[in-house]
């Protein structure tokens, strides 16, 4: 952890900005673009108070180094007199394996325990939790309130937290990403022992978790902003069409319940980049994938190598929809080891019979169904056999073709649903809840709640049109999915 070269680089990069704070608070952040102050002078804690465990902070070769017990540092230096409402915060960040850390703001010193006042931006790539307390919340999130669950950082290498508050907007970056873009509501939704989790004014912190975290800072910087500064909500991306109540998401993230869209094709002109947009102004986190398989788009491991080398090291997730009953023998296995999951779905199937060359079910002209009691034994039979494969998710669950779409009630029979949930189950496979297509039903949601089944929700797009995400919030109140319901997948490792 070598920084004290970059420091000095950096303070020398900042010493044209010898703009008295009151200066730069007064001028507009285009108009002041040298109106960055240092918080840390690389030599000392000199502006910083340490709380519960001092020892655990120390300054080592230019960085501040959290390595110990749980303590947090709150800067009580002369900038803005340590009180900022408007502001841009800017700190280079280096963890080590499950290091947990975060940087707060909006916050006052406390002599012990978590910060209760302002908000936290989340510091953990690895950290999986204690106990059987699983950790989700990634680097990027706003901790509580808008959850990132896939990091676009590791440990190790150093990486860039941008924080920007203006009026009632708080945006995040990691590096060049985006990962949030909150308006708090007049009155948001909090937990009481929560409450203190709002927009006010105050100082900044950094955490040092517990003994097992190791975390560094260095380059932390301030441009304090206007009191009426522009939040631009004019340039903000429209969340009309998402059918996103951001009360009923701050309720949901506040249970640390995980809303994640696994079913987001990049087709129709759909790209990583709007999928990343529509996940910081939505809160809803995405994961992105192309269809796998002979006729898809990725048919062979070149577009599949292309495809994952274009969406990696972004905070999103990536999988792929297989098409192939063989998918898992056909592609290279260090190729597929990149993905973050695998959806599968029934809806590609040998027609009239099991050694007849498969047909897609929704297009009605190529098959006939004669007997459909017939037809549904060999479905569900089709069904445990896609479930066998080294899928992570089960898309549309009760899926019915045109031809026999209207008996849904009588061919899915309890017995055959529960053949579906328990195969599921045994092979560790979640089940999507589609927002668009409205499977599965509530009988079978109930059953497979009741049964132990994980869930996933998807949206199925064939563009960048917006979609109504609503069905993903009544589902879970309505069935009283938790946390322990949902399935989060272990993250892959970034790549070089």
């Amino acid at each position: 952890m070598r920084c004290l070269a970059r420091h000095l680089a950096v303070l020398s990069a900042l010493s044209s900005l010898a703009l008295a704070i009151s200066t730069a608070g007064a001028a507009s952040p285009e108009a002041a673009p040298d109106g960055w102050t240092p918080l840390f002078d690389g030599r000392s804690l000199d502006g910083w108070r340490a709380a519960e465990h001092p020892g655990t902070w120390r300054v080592e070769d230019g960085c501040l180094v959290a390595r110990g017990a749980r303590s947090h540092l709150f800067y009580d230096g002369p900038a803005s007199q340590h009180d900022f409402r408007n502001f841009e915060l800017v700190a280079e960040v280096r963890t080590e394996p499950q290091a947990n850390s975060g940087i707060y703001f909006h916050t006052q010193y406390q002599e012990t325990g978590w910060p209760e006042k302002g908000y936290e931006v989340q510091i953990n790539n690895t950290y999986s939790g204690v106990g059987s307390y699983r950790e989700l919340k990634r680097t990027g999130s706003l901790y509580g309130v808008r959850n990132i669950y896939r990091s676009n950082v590791q440990d190790g290498p150093w990486f860039r937290v941008r924080i920007r508050v203006v009026s009632n907007r708080i945006r995040v970056w990691i590096n060049d990403d985006p990962t949030v873009d909150y308006l708090e509501p007049a009155s948001p939704v909090r937990k009481p022992r929560d409450a203190g989790r709002v927009l006010s004014r105050g100082t900044f912190a950094l955490q040092g978790h517990d003994p097992g975290s190791v975390v560094a800072f260095r380059r932390i910087a301030v441009r304090i902003l206007p009191e009426d500064a522009d939040p631009q909500l004019a340039d903000r991306p429209t969340t009309d069409g998402y059918g996103v109540d951001p009360d009923r998401l701050d309720r949901l993230v506040g249970e640390d319940i995980p809303v994640i869209d696994y079913h987001i094709h990049l087709r129709g002109g759909m790209t990583v980049e709007k999928s990343l947009e529509r996940q910081v102004v939505t809160g809803i986190n995405l994961g992105v994938l192309e269809n796998l398989g002979e006729g898809w788009p990725l048919d062979t491991d070149q577009r599949l190598r292309e495809f994952l080398d274009g969406a990696k090291n972004r905070p999103l997730f990536v999988g792929v929809q297989v098409n192939d009953r063989n998918w898992h023998l056909k592609h290279a296995p260090e190729l597929l080891k990149r993905l973050d999951y695998v959806l599968g779905d029934t809806m590609i199937m040998p027609m009239p019979d099991d050694n007849s060359p498969p047909v897609k079910l929704w297009i009605a002209d190529q098959y006939t169904i004669d007997d459909p009691e017939a037809w549904m034994d060999r479905y569900v039979r089709h069904n445990l056999r896609v479930l066998a494969e080294p899928i992570t998710i089960l898309a549309n669950p009760t899926y019915l073709p045109p031809a026999v779409k209207d008996r849904y009630e009588e061919l899915w029979t309890d017995d055959r649903m529960r053949q579906v949930i328990q195969a599921a189950i045994d092979n560790g496979v979640a089940l999507e809840i589609n927002a668009t297509s409205g499977l599965p039903g509530d009988r079978f949601l109930r059953m497979a709640k009741q049964k132990g089944a994980k869930f996933t929700f998807g949206t199925n797009n064939f563009d960048d049109r917006r979609f109504d995400l609503s069905r993903y919030f009544d589902a879970i109140e309505r069935y009283g999915l938790t946390k322990n319901d949902m399935y989060v997948p272990v993250q892959q490792p970034l790549e070089k």
